[in-house]
């Protein structure tokens, strides 16, 4: 078999591979997938929530406010009426008495509480017979909610145990409607559902169930339920608050209601009471950030109310397989077309930006998830099947090269030699570039060394140096430096050589690294005192300038580093860090490249005496209070 029957024989088990996995995905992999819908909503942001939802929140403010009149802050001598109790959980049922009262005196259409009144009030029978006799003057206006618990001796119906207002369905004489609050939990790969699955799933069961808080609100409202069956997932419209939302408080101040700009907006709408404080764990995971409870229930009811909930297209398993598969294999069939690797590779990913932008807008426009990430990941595999047949074809050469200079050159020269092959003579003949370099060494670390021989602990001493070094060079690789070499426990590095980033953004890059390098230094310091061993202490001088970089050495050993005034100048300016007692120095012409950067502060030490160099001014280098680069600049 030729080269292009291997080629198509891959391509086609590609697409298999991607209608499979996209129709019957496994459990790793609707995980994935579920991570790449999350984004693509993120990418979408935040919608606009129906206005005919609105939420009336026990927040922090309402239970402050309510505090405030407890503590006596205001100056009166009674608490008015309808802050009484308010200041903490649980509320008086009073409480949501009076709360219900004013949002139907408003035109609510029906109200529905997310709080399950279990047994009689703590507060005594008055505080049930104040709730009662809203919920009798309101009948078939206010929903309450129930739970399905697992109860400890593990009685009830399919093992679970209805908890509901007892207490208050016995003093009503009507059916009071109750709505179940629980929400299934999403494993692994799973979207979070609408609450109507639960009593759904537990009907399935044998289970007789009220329906969803959500679904009992609609129903007491006399709206119809626009989300189908099949679209059980919620799609929620953004972070926390999203929804119209009100605090209690506002509601129960009668100055405040009257004053209160969304009033208006609660005729006719369908309102939804409960706390939304100290979430945490109980919270609802979304791509938009934790929900509270209450918010998730409002998003239901919104979904419902427009029928605007999420749901994956095609429905059926082998239908998503085929749409899958056949996006791969019409990638693979064009791209076979020609054998230049920029084309296949064109073709591959104009398909993939196709298929992302039809799942984008199938989601904004259509509430649907189109199978993204088998036929990506399928895409993805052509791409790597066809740019490895390139290779085979025509890097035979190329890995000739970096072979050889790979035993001499750092692996940035090899990538610009690689990239530009023609200039491959000139990089390493000798080039004049500009660049800051950076010397950083320890203080006190040859009495160290000698004392710790003395005592026979080199092995400690040289564990610990290699830590250091091994840090140091963490953080100049992070900052885009290159490490030239190590001189005993100095290290040398260059920023802006072979290639650069542009002169004032190497400097401003080898400022924050050396910074850093203080930062990582105190890091290694606290845990090597907790070890017993003796702290580091360093310093780093930088200077920037033109450098004559290229290779150098004899035959037998070569390497590719810089040389010139300005690195003899960044080792003086090591050295000046003891006498000036400052962590970092650099020279004016680094300190000239800073202008305009923020999170630096500098300080002049004056023109000092350069050993075998022009005198030059000297200036210490400091983080900027509040940037977070390091150790701010100490006081005077």
């Amino acid at each position: 078999m030729g080269r292009r029957g291997v080629l198509l024989l891959l391509s086609a088990l590609t697409a298999c591979w991607a209608g499979v996995s996209a129709g019957w995905p496994g459990p790793r992999l609707r995980v994935w997938e579920r991570n790449l819908d999350a984004q693509l909503l993120q990418w979408r942001g935040p919608r606009p929530a129906p206005e005919a939802v609105v939420l009336v929140t026990i927040d922090d403010a309402t239970l402050q406010q309510g505090d405030w009149f407890a503590q006596g802050q205001d100056g009166a001598a009674e608490i008015p009426p309808w802050a009484q109790g308010i200041g903490r959980l649980p509320w008086p049922r009073a409480a949501y008495g009076r709360l219900c009262e004013t949002l139907l005196q408003a035109g609510a259409a029906a109200v529905a509480i997310n709080v399950v009144f279990e047994g009689p009030s703590g507060q005594g029978p008055g505080d049930d017979a104040a709730l009662v006799a809203v919920l009798r003057r309101h009948s078939g206006r206010i929903a309450l909610a129930a739970e399905w618990l697992e109860p400890q001796d593990n009685q009830g119906a399919g093992g679970l145990v209805l908890v509901r207002p007892e207490a208050l369905q016995a003093a009503v004489p009507s059916t009071l409607p109750l709505g179940v609050t629980n929400l299934l939990h999403p494993s692994p790969g799973q979207p979070l559902r609408h609450p109507a699955v639960y009593p759904a799933a537990l009907e399935s069961q044998g289970v007789d169930s009220p329906p969803s808080l959500a679904a009992r609100l609609l129903q007491l409202a006399g709206r119809r339920s626009l989300q189908p069956d099949a679209a059980r997932e919620l799609q929620v419209y953004g972070p926390e608050g999203q929804l119209r939302r009100i605090p209690a408080w506002e509601v129960l101040d009668p100055k405040r209601w009257s004053r209160q700009p969304l009033r208006p907006a609660v005729r006719g709408a369908l309102v939804l009471v409960g706390p939304v404080v100290s979430q945490g764990e109980a919270g609802h995971s979304t791509p938009f950030g934790t929900l509270s409870g209450l918010e998730v229930l409002g998003t239901a009811v919104a979904n419902s109310l427009v029928g605007d909930g999420l749901a994956p297209w095609p429905f059926t398993p082998w239908s998503r397989a085929l749409l899958a598969a056949a996006g791969v294999a019409a990638a693979a069939g064009l791209a076979l077309v020609r054998s230049s690797l920029p084309w296949r590779l064109g073709v591959v990913a104009a398909v993939l930006a196709g298929q992302v932008l039809a799942a984008w807008l199938m989601l904004s426009s259509q509430q649907r998830w189109l199978p993204l990430l088998s036929p990506a990941s399928g895409l993805v595999l052509l791409g790597l099947i066809y740019g490895g047949d390139a290779y085979l074809r025509e890097g035979r050469e190329r890995r000739r090269l970096r072979r050889t200079f790979e035993r001499y050159v750092a692996p940035s020269v090899v990538a610009e030699i690689l990239a530009d092959p023609a200039a491959a003579q000139g990089i390493l003949r000798g080039r004049v570039r500009k660049v800051t370099v950076l010397f950083s060494d320890l203080k006190g670390f040859t009495e160290l060394t000698r004392r710790r021989s003395a005592a026979g602990e080199t092995e400690v001493h040289v564990r610990q140096l290699n830590t250091y070094l091994g840090a140091m060079v963490e953080v100049i690789t992070a900052h885009g430096g290159t490490v030239d070499k190590f001189i005993g426990d100095a290290v040398m590095a260059v920023f802006g050589s072979p290639v650069g980033r542009g002169v004032e953004q190497e400097a401003a890059a080898a400022v924050r690294c050396a910074l850093a390098m203080r930062v990582r230094l105190d890091s290694l310091n606290a845990s090597w005192r907790e070890q017993g061993l003796d702290p580091l202490a360093s310093g780093v001088g930088l200077a920037s300038g033109e450098v004559l970089a290229g290779q150098i050495g004899s035959p037998q050993r070569l390497e590719f580093t810089v040389i010139g005034d300005t690195v003899n100048l960044a080792s003086r300016l090591e050295g000046l860090t003891r006498r000036l007692d400052a962590a970092v120095c650099i020279d004016a012409a680094t300190a000239g490249l800073l202008a305009g950067e923020p999170g630096f502060s500098l300080r002049s030490f004056g023109v000092q005496e350069i050993k075998g160099l022009e005198p030059t001014e000297v200036f210490g280098v400091w983080a900027a209070a509040g940037s977070g680069a390091g150790q701010p600049e100490p006081s005077s």
